[in-house]
C-alpha cells in the first residue's frame, strides 16, 4: 500500500471509556528504545552492553478537533483521557497502536480549533506476564480508596438537613453499639470509642462539611474488620451491624436517606472484605471454614445490591430521583470478586471435610491417633474434640455409630 493510500485512511482513538475520536492529526515520528545493561572491566576497554527486549514506543500526540462544537469535543476528550485505561488507536501509518497517555496539553488560543499534544507510550496488553498481588495489600488499598469514592460521592450528591444529621448520628450510635460489644482487647475498645466520638462530633457539622462527617462515620464502620478476633467472628459483628441498618429500609424514603444508606450498608460490605484478608491463627482450618465465609461476604453482598434495586428510581431526572454512584458500585464489585477469587484459592489448599460412622466404640485420644495419626503437642485432639463437639459426658467413651467429622 502506498503512502498516500496510508494517510487517507482515518485516524482513529479509542480512549479507555470506550468512546470513539476521529480528529483531524499531524503526522509524528515515533521513538523505539531497548532494555539495555551495561558492564565496564577496570582491566579492559570498551563497554559490554546486553540488549533484551524492546521497549515500548514512543508516539508525540498533535491532534486537531475543528468547527463551532470544537470546544465541546475536546472537553469530552479530555474527560475520557482520565479513564485509566488504555487507549487503541488506529494509526494511518503505524497501524494498531495499545497506548497509555503521559500527559496532555489542550491549546484554545486559536479560533474555531482546539490543539491537543502530548505524547504516547505502547503498553502491554492483557496478555502480558501477570504480576504477583499480594492480597492483604491490594484488599487494603482498593479499601482505602473505595471509600474515598463513596465519601467524594456522598458528599457530591447530598446536601445535609437535619433529618439527614440525625440519620447519620443514629447510624454511628447504633453500629457503634453492636460492635463495642464484640471488642476484645482494650486497645481496640479505645481505639474505637475514639472514631466514634470524632465521628459523632464531624456528624454535628455535617451541613457544612458532609465530606468530613462522612469520613468520620466509615471510619468508626471499617473499624470492627481490624479487632484482633477471628475473621468469622469479625463477619458476624459486621453482619450484625448490616442487619441492623436494613432495619430501617422502609422508612429511607428521600435521595438523602437513600445516598446515606448506601454509603454506610457499602462501607460495612467493603470492610467485610477487609476482615477476610487478615486471618488469624486458626482461621481457614478447613474448605468449610472457606466456604462459610464465602458465603457470608457474597450473601450480604446481593443483599445490598437487592437494596438498592429496591431503592433506585426510574431515572435521575429530578430532585427526588436517586441512582446508586457508578463508580462506587464499580469499586465495591470489584473488590468483592477479587476477595472471593482469594478466598477461593485459600479454599483449594485447605483441607477437606470427610464423615466417619463410628463401627465400634472408642475414645477421642484412639480416635484422633487413627485420623491424624500421632501428635506430641496434642492440637489434632482438641482439632477433633472442637469440631465435633465432645464434651466430658462423651470424652473417654464415643460409641458406635457416632457420625464423626474430620479434615484431610
Amino acid at each position: 500500500m502506498s503512502w498516500i493510500q496510508n494517510i487517507e485512511r482515518p485516524y482513529i482513538i479509542r480512549t479507555g471509556d470506550g468512546k470513539e475520536y476521529r480528529p483531524l492529526w499531524k503526522n509524528s515520528s515515533r521513538s523505539q528504545d531497548f532494555n539495555t545493561t551495561s558492564f565496564d572491566f577496570v582491566d579492559q576497554p570498551g563497554t559490554l552492553v546486553d540488549r533484551r527486549e524492546a521497549r515500548g514506543s514512543e508516539i508525540p500526540l498533535e491532534i486537531y478537533f475543528v468547527g463551532e462544537d470544537h470546544l465541546d469535543e475536546a472537553e469530552a476528550f479530555r474527560i475520557s483521557a482520565n479513564d485509566k485505561r488504555a487507549w487503541t488507536i488506529s494509526h494511518p501509518l503505524y497501524g494498531t497502536l495499545i497506548v497509555q497517555p503521559t500527559g496532555l496539553s489542550i491549546d484554545n488560543n486559536e479560533f474555531n480549533v482546539s490543539r491537543i499534544t502530548g505524547m504516547m507510550l505502547e503498553t502491554l496488553t492483557e496478555d502480558s506476564p501477570k504480576m504477583t498481588v499480594d492480597p492483604v495489600n491490594k484488599i487494603g488499598l482498593d479499601k482505602a480508596d473505595l471509600d474515598e469514592t463513596m465519601a467524594a460521592a456522598f458528599a457530591t450528591n447530598v446536601e445535609p438537613d437535619t433529618a439527614d444529621v440525625v440519620s447519620l448520628g443514629n447510624n454511628n450510635t447504633s453500629l457503634y453499639k453492636v460492635g463495642v460489644k464484640k471488642v476484645k482487647l482494650t486497645f481496640d475498645a479505645q481505639e474505637y470509642f475514639d472514631r466514634f466520638n470524632k465521628a459523632d462530633s464531624a456528624i454535628i457539622n455535617a451541613t457544612s462539611e458532609p465530606l468530613a462527617a462522612i469520613r468520620e462515620l466509615q471510619a468508626v464502620i471499617t473499624y470492627p474488620g481490624l479487632f484482633a478476633d477471628s475473621v468469622q467472628n469479625r463477619l458476624t459483628t459486621l453482619v450484625q451491624q448490616f442487619n441492623t441498618l436494613r432495619l430501617g429500609l422502609t422508612t429511607i424514603l428521600s435521595p438523602s436517606g437513600k445516598r446515606i444508606y448506601e454509603n454506610n450498608a457499602g462501607t460495612l460490605i467493603s470492610s467485610m472484605a477487609l476482615a477476610t484478608s487478615t486471618p488469624q491463627a486458626g482461621d481457614y482450618k478447613n474448605r468449610t471454614d472457606v466456604a462459610q465465609v464465602m458465603n457470608t461476604l457474597s450473601g450480604s453482598y446481593r443483599l445490598y445490591l437487592n437494596d438498592l434495586d429496591g431503592m433506585q428510581t426510574d431515572n435521575g431526572g429530578t430532585t427526588e430521583s436517586y441512582i446508586p454512584d457508578a463508580d462506587s458500585m464499580r469499586g465495591l464489585d470489584e473488590i468483592v470478586k477479587f476477595t472471593l477469587s482469594n478466598l477461593f484459592n485459600i479454599a483449594l489448599d485447605a483441607r477437606q471435610e470427610r464423615t466417619l460412622i463410628l463401627e465400634y466404640d472408642s475414645n477421642a485420644i484412639l480416635l484422633t491417633h487413627r485420623l491424624y495419626g500421632p501428635d506430641p503437642t496434642d492440637t489434632t485432639l482438641d482439632s477433633f474434640i472442637e469440631s465435633n463437639k465432645i464434651g466430658l459426658n462423651r470424652l473417654l467413651e464415643i460409641p458406635k455409630g457416632t457420625i464423626l467429622i474430620y479434615y484431610v
